[in-house]
């Protein structure tokens, strides 16, 4: 079972709508609007709306009474050994502070299966797979990680290769039987699981997208002898060709999935010790939430869950303001996430690799890499500075946190550029101690023949350096122009480097929403249910039936919605497109349900131009897959504006801050006390207790109506940032 019985959740239909509810709960109520629970009081009205956002470093806890209007945001340090120590206390703390309990739902952006990913800390996983083909996560795709270095090797699969175990069986191409299952072989495997004590398993069998026929047989065999063993189908990951990635998708949840399970259990427990009773809903990598149930059975689905809840709250900026074309750019204490919003629209993938390894699940298209206000600086074996992706993390975290750290990370950096000032603001008041970041940072100016300051600096150089190239990867290396967009800083340390991070990609301009150092917690509460189905289809487009094309997309549709339970639902249909013998896809949409080759393939040479340069118009194009995407729309109140500015802001005092290596005076003024039409000269920081945003000389900012903060360099303008002007 996923979670203990009196925790087990399913789906109930009332009035018209549906909840995600405990099975001990005996009333149930629809999520989108405000809820009522009996009691032998009375009636209460659920209210109450929860997000929460895990970090490596803070935990992010926002929450809104939508009776009152009330806001409540709050940074707790995370609690590395069990997440849900940090979000009981966080959440508790928010519900003191709101006078209630009244919680309508609680959702979730987990980084547990990530961790697990990338620390190699998943389950005894096994493969089980068609006779010889035991080696195929072991032999993946030819193409090399790196082309020009001879000495890069690929990530080692998961699964051990003497627990890859092989099964007489095969199904062909056209989904047809030719080897039926040899159940002595099933039977053998299954004791050597129990012998070496496999805690999950991944069924992989040839063209099993084809005909799932194999996997399910062998699945039920497993549940019949061994009920407690977790097992993954991989048609059921990714109904999708090519046998390796689908494989490793099925492996990857499998890894994962006794660790997810095994938290949320934890976290519903936890959070039932502290009273709080509340729908427990997941972010996933596709950008929409679902329950704990279907998460615990597709845990390869919240690899990306962390993140995924701030470019969601990017893309709702971009619906709510006229500010359309983002780059949603998320940095944190150990990460720095980049996403592509345009016109108001998230960009999704059907395939990532995470951690190098490939996954053919439905995620939104996000490109991460090591480097936060936690990263470590340090010189290598050639005396070149370098920074991450090694992190301080929570604990001990920077020097300057006073928790045992001793290394310099750019948090520490930031500290002596004075950027940060001990007396800080962050997480409610945090002491920071300068002479402990000035120590540690000594520890690479040193050896390095500079100044601390100098060292500092470079420090932050290179962090730029590193997150600028991964906001190329996700523009430039797509056929996107940066500079017809604004880069939207968000998480604990990124206004502090959103102006330097604008400045080396030639926009000249960012925006910094009101709370942007729990904006990815802030993010989760609008967001709507989703579920995805993918489904392999291949045929030249030119031939294919459309008619029956669209039947296909009818049944998929109708699948997911089933998760559901409910006809208030909207769908939206990508139709994945190849020139003939390409192994890689582009996804199109298929616009109100309308199939027009014609209209399909230019689409799609469109895209390829964008994508690599180039368009073949003549070749034939070629039908790869078909995905649908069914989500629940969730009521969203509208963001609050700001009073407008009676006057312009006066500095709280003032401060040296060094920008390109030299110190200059700034003034220092308080976020709460600008409003709609506030005007900030830099070189000034602007404090909040969630975050600090970094005005460099010869820029400018300026408080919109709705809170945000437009900086930019002096004389560019405004305008609506990321309106497509150069």
């Amino acid at each position: 079972m996923i979670l203990a019985s009196w925790l087990e959740f399913r789906w109930r239909v009332v009035g018209g709508g549906w909840r995600f509810v405990p099975r001990h709960c005996i009333v149930c109520h629809d999520i989108g609007q405000p809820t009522t629970t009996s009691s032998q009081s009375g009636t209460q009205t659920l209210t109450i709306r929860i997000g929460v956002d895990t970090g490596g470093t803070f935990t992010d806890v926002v929450a809104t009474d939508r009776a009152t209007g009330a806001w409540v945001r709050r940074k707790v340090p995370s609690t590395r050994d069990d997440p849900s120590e940090a979000i009981a206390a966080g959440v508790s703390q928010v519900l003191s502070e709101l006078h209630g309990d009244a919680v309508e739902r609680l959702v979730h952006g987990t980084t547990v299966a990530t961790n697990a990913l990338l620390e190699r800390r998943g389950a005894r996983t096994a493969l089980l797979t068609t006779a010889g083909v035991r080696d195929v996560l072991y032999i993946a795709r030819q193409n090399r990680p790196a082309l020009y270095d001879l000495r890069s090797r690929r990530p080692k699969p998961l699964v051990p290769r003497q627990w890859c175990f092989e099964v007489s069986e095969r199904i062909g191409y056209d989904g047809n039987v030719r080897l039926p299952i040899d159940w002595a072989d099933v039977d053998r495997v299954l004791t050597t699981l129990v012998d070496e004590q496999i805690e999950a398993v991944a069924i992989g069998f040839l063209f099993s997208h084809a005909n799932p026929e194999h996997e399910l047989a062998v699945a039920k065999r497993i549940a019949d002898r061994m009920p407690k063993l977790s097992v993954t189908l991989s048609h059921q990951m990714a109904s999708v060709p090519g046998e390796y990635e689908r494989f490793s998708t099925a492996a990857v949840n499998s890894y994962v999935q006794p660790v997810m399970r095994e938290y949320l259990h934890r976290l519903s427990m936890r959070l039932a010790d502290d009273g709080i009773d509340a729908d427990v809903l997941v972010m996933k990598s596709s950008g929409g939430v679902a329950p704990a149930r279907v998460v615990a059975d597709k845990s390869v689905e919240t690899v990306l869950s962390g993140p995924a809840g701030g470019v969601m709250a990017v893309r709702a900026l971009a619906l709510t303001t006229p500010h359309k074309n983002l780059i949603a750019a998320d940095m944190g204490g150990t990460s720095f996430d980049v996403a592509v919003v345009t016109h108001g629209k998230a960009s999704h993938a059907g395939d990532l690799q995470i951690a190098g390894l490939p996954l053919r699940t439905p995620m939104l298209d996000l490109n991460t890499i090591g480097a936060g206000g936690g990263s470590i600086a340090w010189v290598d074996a050639g005396g070149a500075l370098r920074v991450g992706p090694q992190s301080a993390g929570a604990v001990p975290g920077p020097a300057c946190y006073g928790r045992g750290g001793s290394l310099p990370t750019v948090t520490d950096a930031n500290l002596v550029l004075g950027r940060l000032v001990p007396d800080s603001r962050l997480a409610g008041g945090m002491q920071l101690d300068l002479e402990a970041a000035r120590t540690a940072i000594d520890t690479v100016a040193e050896p390095l023949g500079i100044s601390i300051e100098q060292a500092a600096t470079g420090i932050l150089r290179v962090v730029n350096t590193a997150m600028t190239s991964a906001i190329r990867k996700i523009t430039v290396e797509r056929g996107i122009d940066p500079r017809d967009y604004a880069i939207c800083a968000y998480g604990g340390a990124g206004p502090l480097h959103a102006a330097e991070l604008a400045t080396e990609l030639g926009i000249g301009r960012a925006l910094i929403p009101r709370a942007p150092g729990v904006f990815s917690a802030e993010g989760l509460l609008g967001c709507d249910l989703r579920e995805d189905r993918m489904q392999s289809h291949i045929e030249p487009l030119a031939a294919a039936d459309l008619t029956a094309v669209r039947s296909w997309f009818r049944a998929l549709e109708t699948s997911a919605a089933e998760t559901f339970d409910s006809v208030d639902y909207a769908a939206s249909w990508s139709i994945g497109l190849r020139y003939l013998r390409q192994s890689n896809e582009i996804p199109i949409s298929v616009d109100d349900g309308k199939l027009d080759a014609d209209d399909l393939a230019a689409r799609f040479a469109d895209a390829h131009e964008q994508l690599y340069g180039f368009a073949r118009r003549d070749y034939v194009v070629e039908i790869a897959s078909l995905w649908v995407a069914v989500t629940v729309t969730t009521e969203r109140s509208p963001p609050a504006k700001l009073p407008a500015a009676t006057s312009q802001p006066v500095p709280s005092s003032k401060r040296a801050v060094y920008f390109d290596g030299k110190g200059v005076e700034a003034t220092i003024h308080a976020r709460d006390e600008l409003f709609a039409g506030s005007r900030v000269l830099g070189p000034a920081i602007i404090e909040q207790d969630d975050s600090t945003t970094v005005i460099p000389p010869n820029w400018e900012a300026t408080t919109d109506e709705w809170g945000s903060l437009l900086i930019s360099e002096v004389g560019r303008g405004h305008g609506q940032l990321g309106d497509g002007d150069k």
